[in-house]
């Protein structure tokens, strides 16, 4: 992990794993596109990820991204709460024991779930399996096995989903020493 991420994540520390994971997500997503106003006004455009999916601001996927619509940065901050929510959602319901673990633990898997949502592949995964049996340090091991997506129509490795799985199975880990 970056010493700049490294910092950024201590600053949050203490305010709760949503806050720590919309974090590790901003490090990761980026803004995204924008345009700047002639007020200086920045505003962001939808853009198509790596995997083909139409995306705003920090990650943000789904119903609420509206093709050609330009977004404010006070509406890409809502549309992240709302989206670490849902994540945050799914998390307590797929883990029955989210509620014991480290904020750490907790952030890592927000961030998993805010980047890969509450499928079938995340309800049946063996990182899921991990956590609810206990095997706390098994599941974290398994973050770095959550690194590809299809890209026209094949499955590859993406590096940034490389480098962002590495740190929040770090942080899942150790936290932040």
């Amino acid at each position: 992990m970056s010493p700049e991420l490294r910092n950024r994540l201590i600053k949050v520390a203490g305010s709760g794993a949503v806050v720590i994971a919309m974090a590790i997500g901003a490090w990761y997503e980026g803004d995204g596109p924008t345009v700047k106003q002639p007020d200086g006004t920045v505003l962001y455009r939808v853009y198509i990820d790596p995997a083909g999916i139409q995306t705003v601001c920090r990650g943000v996927t789904g119903a609420d991204v509206v093709h050609g619509k330009l977004y404010t940065r006070a509406e890409c901050d809502a549309l992240e709460r709302k989206h670490y929510a849902i994540a945050e959602k799914a998390a307590k319901r797929l883990f029955p024991a989210y509620a014991t673990y480290n904020p750490w633990q907790q952030a890592a898997l927000l961030d998993w779930l805010y980047n890969l949502g509450d499928n079938a592949a995340t309800q049946g995964s063996t990182l899921r399996r991990k956590f609810i049996s206990g095997d706390i340090d098994g599941g974290c091991l398994e973050l770095t096995k959550w690194v590809k997506s299809r890209v026209k129509g094949q499955l590859v490795t993406l590096n940034g989903l490389v480098a962002r799985r590495e740190t929040t199975q770090e942080i899942c880990l150790k936290g932040i020493a």
